[in-house]
């Protein structure tokens, strides 16, 4: 699996520069992923702002995608930034992508689907930057840490200091962890759930049985 440069001029005459994938690796992807709800690739194109342009109003063109749970497109348009090749060093990475989706889609849509202005269909676009994004705060920045803490009271301290845990409706986070919220305990456990892939795939490469 390989990245392949993708470059477009945006609103105002500017460069978008970025990775994507090939047709034939787009078809690869969409039958590793079934399993996660992932149905079929489609070359698509749509009109809006989100993470990958830092939420400038933008129109992309014939960019691949794929389609998940039948109402869902995953643009397959990434930031070249590392974050990105680790989704293709680390397969766990992809099976977070979906589980991590799948909170914001239940609890918080608006923060991960791509407010489009233009659009061919009425399947909604999501905003794989900002997911991909997500993944690095949770792995890069946190996973560690997190292994440490003993309980939700010396979890609530630490995310106090380094607002992990997107409980804000915009952009922008609130500061709080609110353990009586639904929401917030259940991105708690996805939090969890993703970071345990992490050391479960560096156990099974160290030769362990998990």
């Amino acid at each position: 699996m390989h990245t392949i440069e993708h470059h477009k001029i945006i609103s105002d005459f500017r460069l978008l520069s970025g990775l994507t994938v090939t047709i034939e690796d787009c078809a690869n992807l969409t039958k590793e992923f079934q399993v996660y709800g992932v149905e079929d690739y489609y070359i698509s194109d749509y009109k809006g702002n989100s993470y990958l342009t830092r939420y400038v109003d933008y129109f992309i063109d014939a960019i691949p995608c794929l389609k998940y749970k039948k109402n869902y497109f995953i643009p397959l348009i990434f930031r070249d930034m590392p974050d990105t090749q680790k989704m293709f060093r680390d397969p766990y990475r992809w099976e977070a992508f979906f589980i991590l989706l799948d909170w914001y889609l239940t609890y918080n849509p608006k923060k991960v689907l791509v407010p489009c202005s233009q659009k061919k269909t009425d399947i909604e676009i999501v905003d794989t930057a900002f997911l991909i994004f997500r993944l690095w705060e949770i792995y890069e920045g946190s996973a560690f840490p997190i292994a440490n803490l003993n309980n939700l009271s010396e979890f609530e301290k630490w995310n106090n200091v380094f607002h992990l845990i997107d409980t804000g409706k915009s952009v922008t986070r609130d500061k709080a962890f609110d353990a009586t919220k639904v929401e917030d305990l259940t991105q708690l456990e996805t939090v969890i759930t993703i970071i345990k892939l992490k050391y479960q795939a560096l156990l099974q490469k160290q030769g362990y049985q998990v």
